[in-house]
């Protein structure tokens, strides 16, 4: 049976600390585990390989971890984050939190159920509530702008733009119509200008400078 690309480790936890906008710490920790008030602490997210592998981590594991690192922006402590979970495996085991039905608004983070009342509406679990019951007719947003295939992630477009990240295209690497973002931005550092890197990519303008400021937010990390 031929595995789903999201599955195909293919970064690093350097490279999914940059791409989910994480700090290297913080992804250390969700997949290696911690010691905290002399106590130990596992991992939070578990990896597709052995974590301490060269490049152990996939498109489900770099998905799940910005979603980790967006709630954390939003103030979420790593126990809370770890019995929210904690709850969605139980509704589902495999990358729970890359999968389609789990949505955040604001500090809550929620799971689509198959528990529908009618077409208007949608029945969630709240999983930050200890995995109740919550009624809402607007889901709220995803964390990321991802495309899906069977509930699960196929594509990621980090900023909403046109910089996506593809398990099956450029190894997974942040690219631009097949151009991967890095490529451009070294092209810039050699001080090409925009219209010449755009022409030799069959690129526009406007594409490239995207990457280029893609390729910026990555550097702020």
């Amino acid at each position: 049976m031929t595995a789903r690309p999201s599955t195909i480790p293919l970064y690093s936890l350097t490279d999914v600390s940059r791409y989910a906008h994480a700090q290297a710490q913080l992804v250390r920790r969700l997949y290696l585990g911690y010691r905290e008030d002399d106590r130990e602490r596992p991992p939070l997210l578990r990896s597709s390989t052995d974590a301490r592998e060269p490049a152990p981590l996939s498109f489900d594991d770099l998905i799940e971890t910005a979603v980790v690192a967006a709630l954390r922006t939003r103030g979420m402590s790593l126990q809370a984050i770890r019995i929210a979970y904690r709850a969605a495996a139980a509704e589902e085991a495999d990358h729970p939190f890359a999968r389609r039905d789990i949505m955040v608004a604001g500090n809550e983070i929620l799971m689509r159920t198959n528990e529908a009342l009618d077409e208007a509406s949608v029945q969630l679990a709240s999983l930050t509530r200890g995995g109740q019951r919550a009624l809402e007719k607007v889901l709220g947003e995803y964390v990321q702008q991802i495309d899906w295939q069977d509930k699960w992630p196929v594509e990621w477009r980090p900023k909403g733009g046109i910089v996506r990240q593809n398990p099956e295209i450029g190894f997974g690497l942040p690219q631009v119509h097949g151009i991967r973002t890095e490529i451009i931005r070294g092209r810039f550092e050699a001080e090409e200008t925009i219209g010449v890197i755009a022409d030799d990519f069959g690129l526009t303008v406007d594409d490239v400078e995207s990457a280029l400021r893609y390729e910026l937010w990555l550097k702020a990390a």
